[in-house]
């Protein structure tokens, strides 16, 4: 048995040039139709990228902006509570209310401070430990003084009181 010789016939030979030819013809559209889908992708990331770029400097700027604000309300901030803490209570037997009636009479003492500046409170640091030390503070027919331990400046002014020996 033998193989029909094909490549004589002709209409053999016309069906393989048409496919070889329409293999072309259709590799030459995709590569037209794949290079211009690629030209809007590259055109269209160009475009993201100088956007992005833009976006990244407008962020800049709006950090640099917000943190100048930040720094200029800092310098502008008021005390808004007081926070009095007596250390060595325990060393004298005071109660809770004891302490608690003595702190709230010192924070009451110091409510003028309440709304200030703390930058101007802090400049005036001397004065406010000779107001706090220099009073005397009566409790259950007991005076009692404080010496100030250390005292925090922020919105909330906490300061820390010994009880002073007479």
């Amino acid at each position: 048995m033998r193989i029909p010789p094909l490549y004589k016939t002709r209409a053999w030979q016309m069906f393989f040039a048409g496919a070889a030819i329409g293999g072309v013809l259709s590799w030459i559209i995709f590569l037209y139709m794949y290079g211009i889908y690629h030209e809007e992708q590259t055109s269209t990331i160009a475009k993201q990228q100088l956007k992005i770029q833009a976006l990244e400097q407008d962020k800049h700027l709006l950090i640099e902006d917000q943190k100048k604000q930040n720094e200029q309300n800092k310098r502008i901030l008021t005390i808004q509570d007081i926070k009095i803490t007596i250390t060595n209570h325990d060393a004298y037997d005071l109660d809770g209310l004891a302490v608690h009636t003595l702190t709230t009479a010192v924070r009451n003492d110091l409510r003028e401070l309440l709304t200030q500046d703390i930058q101007s409170v802090a400049k005036n640091k001397a004065l406010l430990k000779k107001a706090i030390e220099n009073k005397t503070y009566e409790r259950d027919e007991r005076q009692y003084r404080f010496k100030v331990d250390s005292i925090y400046f922020d919105t909330v002014l906490e300061i820390s009181l010994k009880i002073a020996d007479k």
